[in-house]
Parts: structure tokens; sequence; C-alpha cells
């Protein structure tokens, strides 16, 4: 019984762990991005993670089982990098590059809002009444964080930068699209195997893209400090939270572990504050508020729809 406790107490601290890695890609991606391009961050940080990924992988003897998915799961698994990984990755550093990293991060957690709305158009599950509250709670706290400046469309330094906004929020889309898409293969094949596959496509197609546009000149010129935070968010945000995540769901179900996926966007805006000193309006407080609370009551009350780890 000892033994069991002391499991769950690991486990848990675990999850801690990993929200923080999550959270902790927000204001460090804002400071690294004043140095480097999106697309060039995005490059470093899928590639570091899926090497950090794979080294864990062969370690733990779980490489083998990429050869026992069939041409099609491999296939399904480029399009899942391709939607949860390079078109993730880009979005949601471009938002970052344009609009504080606390709003990134609140608007952003919406994914669990748009996994239910996708999950009921492509899966045709059925939105529970309490699921559709909670998502006009999260739609109404989005209005709140996007104007908590007020409710101003004059363009000047105060305004509301809406190529930002709109970057962060097809971010969220993106990483919902992927959790419905990639449920059936993730539930019918080791969701490990599948993952660094997906991040393995998601890398070189960001690579490629960076190649033929902006190139990595910038990189080598940003110094040491901003090159080793990139791999630092390669590895902890994508490699090592990925593989814990997974690590507790072997131990624990998906619903008592879950809660800490909401924690996400809080240490995300707290360590905005700390680290970058953003300050907003009561409105965006307000705003976060009703976010979390949409997010908990839909995820809550939703009927089996899938959730994106990252």
């Amino acid at each position: 019984m000892a033994g069991k406790k002391n499991g769950i107490r690991i486990e848990y601290f675990l999850m801690l762990i990993v929200s923080f890695f999550w959270a902790i890609g927000h204001p460090l991606g804002r400071i690294i991005l004043q140095k480097v391009h999106p697309f060039q961050l995005s490059a470093v940080t899928l590639t570091s993670g899926f090497v950090s990924f794979f080294i864990y992988l062969v370690f733990t003897g779980g490489i083998k089982k990429i050869f026992k998915l069939s041409y099609r799961d491999v296939l399904v698994s480029f399009g899942l990098g391709a939607l949860g990984f390079f078109l993730y990755q880009i979005l949601t550093f471009s938002a970052l590059a344009r609009i504080p990293a606390s709003v990134n991060a609140v608007l952003i957690s919406n994914n669990v809002v748009f996994i239910v709305i996708l999950s009921a158009f492509i899966l045709k599950e059925r939105i529970k009444p309490l699921s559709i509250i909670g998502i006009v709670f999260a739609v109404g706290g989005v209005l709140l964080v996007v104007f908590n400046q007020g409710f101003s469309m004059s363009i000047g330094s105060g305004s509301v930068n809406f190529i930002g906004i709109l970057f962060s929020l097809l971010a969220a889309f993106s990483t919902a699209l992927y959790s419905v898409l990639g449920k059936k293969i993730l539930y019918l094949n080791d969701p490990l195997i599948v993952i660094v596959l997906a991040l393995f496509f998601g890398a070189v197609l960001q690579i490629i893209l960076t190649v033929f546009t902006v190139g990595f000149s910038e990189i080598s010129t940003a110094g040491w400090q901003i090159n080793a935070l990139m791999i630092f968010l390669g590895i902890t945000m994508i490699g090592i939270a990925n593989s814990i995540w997974f690590m507790c769901l072997k131990a624990f179900p998906a619903s008592q572990i879950s809660i800490y996926i909401y924690l996400t966007p809080v240490f995300a805006v707290i360590l905005s504050l700390v680290i970058l000193n953003e300050k907003f309006s009561w409105l965006f407080w307000i705003g976060s508020a009703l976010i979390l609370t949409g997010i908990i009551i839909t995820n809550k009350f939703s009927t089996g729809s899938a959730k994106k780890d990252v």
C-alpha cells in the first residue's frame, strides 16, 4: 500500500513537471523570437525534441515497434506530424512574435474546446448541453482576453494584433484536429511510436521550409544563449514532456491526470509575468478564468473526445 501511495505522489509530481515544461515555452519563445525567425525556432525545437524522444525510445527498447506499423499508419503519422507539430509550431511561434506570451498561452488552451466541436463534426460524437455551456464560457473568455486593454479596433501601439490572435487560435485548432484525426491510430498503436514518427516528419517538413524561405543564418549570429534556449525548449517542452506524459498515462487513466493540463496556461501566465513582466487589465484575468472554467466544463462533460498532449 505504501508503495502505491509513493507511486501516486511521484506520478502527480511528474505531471506538474510536464505542465511546467509545456508552459515555459511561451515566455522563453517570446525571448528567443527577438533574435530568430519563427520558422528557425520551430526547426530547432522539433529537431532537438525528436532526437531526445528517439533516444528515450532506444533506451526503453520501444523503437523496434516502428517496424510493426503498417504502411497506412506511417502515412497517417506523416499527416499527424504535419498538423500537430509542423503547422502547430509555425502558428504558435508566429503568434508569439506578435502577441504577449500570456495571451498566446490562454488562447491556445482552447484546443480542448475545438476538440469537442471537431469530434461532433468528424467523429459524430454528441455534444452534451453542459459542454455547450463550457464552450460559451470559453468564447466569452477569448473576447475578454483579446480586448483586455479595451474594446477598441483602432490601429496604434496599444491596438490588438489580430494576425497574432488569429495565429494563436489557428494553432489551437490545428492541435485539436491532430487529436481528433489521430484518435484511432493512437488507440490501435503504441502512442509513443506514432508520436516519434510524427515528430520526425514534422521536423523534416520544417527544416525543408526553413531552408527554402528564411534559411538558418540568423541562428549562427543569435549567440550561444539563444541557441541553448532553443535546444532546451525542444528537449523539455517536446521530448521530456511527451515521454513523461505517456509514462503517466500507463499508470493512471487520462481522466485522473488531465486536470494537470489545465495548469499549463496558469503556469504560462505566471512565468510570463515573472520573466517578461507582462501586465494586463482586470478583463484579462476575468477572461482567463472564464476560459479555464469553460475548458474544464467542456472536457468533463464531453463524450470521449480526444485529448492533445502538447
